[in-house]
C-alpha cells in the first residue's frame, strides 16, 4: 500500500454522460430531490451541461453532460472531482498528480471555482478545486494562472465575475438554492 498524499482531497461531485437528458434530470430531481443550479453548453468541451444540487452550500454534486455514445453499455463516467481548502492546497495536489503519472493538465477558473483538471494514468478525468466567494452562471470559463499570488488570483476572478450579468456572492446564491429547496419540499 502506497503512503496517502497530503494534503488529502474530499470527493465532492460526479459528472456523467447521457443519452437522453430530459429522462436523465427527470430522474435525479424526482429521485434524489435535485434542483437545477445551472445549465448551459460548454465551452472547452462542446456539449449540454446541466449542474445539480441538493445542497445549498455546493453548486453542483452531479453533472449531467450529452455526448454518451449510442452504442455505450457501460457506465461513462465524465470526471471525478475533489474538493480542496486553498489555494495553496491546489498548487501542491495538482503538482503531485503530475508528478504520479497525471497528464493533460487544464487550469481553469471558472468563476465560482478555481479547478485544475487532470487526466489520471488510464485517461480518467480528475478535477481538483476549491470554491471561491463568486457566483456566476456555468459553464464559465477563464484561464487560471496558479502562478499568480492568491491575492491576485481572488482579484481577477472577482474583477471578470463582476462583468457577467449573472454575477452574485456566493452566500447570496446559497440562500437563492436554499429557498428553491424548500419550496420544492
Amino acid at each position: 500500500m502506497t503512503a496517502v498524499l497530503k494534503p488529502r482531497p474530499r470527493l465532492s461531485h460526479v459528472g456523467i454522460y447521457v443519452h437522453d437528458m430530459d429522462r436523465m434530470l427527470d430522474f435525479y430531481c424526482r429521485v434524489f430531490g435535485f434542483v437545477v443550479s445551472d445549465k448551459g453548453r460548454g465551452i472547452k468541451m462542446p456539449m449540454q451541461l446541466v449542474f445539480l444540487t441538493a445542497n445549498d452550500t455546493m453548486h453542483h454534486q452531479l453533472v449531467l453532460a450529452s455526448g454518451r455514445p449510442a452504442d455505450a453499455t457501460f457506465s461513462t463516467v465524465n470526471q471525478l472531482s475533489f474538493t480542496v481548502t486553498d489555494l495553496d492546497q491546489l498548487r501542491e495536489v495538482r503538482r503531485q498528480m503530475l508528478q504520479n503519472g497525471g497528464t493533460d493538465v487544464l487550469d481553469v477558473n471558472h468563476g465560482n471555482a478555481w479547478s485544475v483538471y487532470v487526466d489520471d494514468p488510464e485517461g480518467n478525468r480528475i478535477e481538483v478545486y476549491l470554491d471561491s466567494p463568486f457566483y456566476v452562471p456555468q459553464p464559465h470559463y477563464d484561464p487560471l494562472d496558479l502562478t499568480l499570488s492568491n491575492e491576485e488570483i481572488l482579484e481577477q476572478t472577482e474583477a471578470h465575475c463582476r462583468r457577467d450579468t449573472g454575477f452574485m456572492l456566493r452566500e447570496d446564491w446559497q440562500k437563492k438554492i436554499a429557498q428553491q429547496l424548500e419550496d420544492q419540499g
